[in-house]
């Protein structure tokens, strides 16, 4: 697949919904991507064809926590829908600037481990390539270039391998 077409701008490119789903979470060799911008750009640019997502049917908490002359009270409850929905939306709004398709929601994203290579190792080497960017270099679309660079670097390191 080309790289206009992975990253989204190419007219037959793939899609989030050409991941493979699965009905539970998948075994050894997948790390689950975050749920954030950050997890779904590595996701994307590990390609559709390595990662697997299943649906999402755990009940994330939330916790606050209001400090004030009295003390400090903490409440945890179930995250709402507007919650989840305003998650949502970042990520996508970020997808959205790095040029990369909106991911949809209700799914938990994984993605193919590389050998040699953990879930947590893949994101330090993202988060030290993006460091070493100019420090103007903020906005998703001066980002993603260099995401796309360590990530596809990662798994063309298997490859050779």
């Amino acid at each position: 697949m080309s790289p206009d077409q992975q990253a989204g701008t190419g007219a037959a490119g793939p899609t989030w919904d050409d991941v493979p789903v699965l009905d539970e979470p998948p075994g050894d060799g997948y790390y689950e991507l975050a749920e954030s911008a950050w997890g779904a750009i590595i996701g994307w640019y590990s390609g559709v064809d390595r990662m697997v997502r299943c649906p999402e049917r755990r009940v994330h908490m939330v916790t606050e926590e209001c400090t004030d002359r009295n003390g400090t009270r903490r409440t945890t409850a179930p995250r709402t829908a507007e919650d989840q929905q305003i998650i949502d939306d970042s990520i996508t709004d970020y997808l959205h600037d790095a040029g990369v398709p909106a991911r949809p929601g209700g799914w938990r994203w994984f993605a193919e481990l590389p050998a040699g290579h953990t879930g947590p190792g893949i994101e330090s080497l993202v988060n030290r390539g993006v460091a070493d960017l100019p420090a103007d270099h903020v906005r998703p679309a001066q980002v993603a270039p260099r995401v796309r660079e360590v990530v596809e670097g990662v798994y063309a390191e298997q490859a050779e391998g």
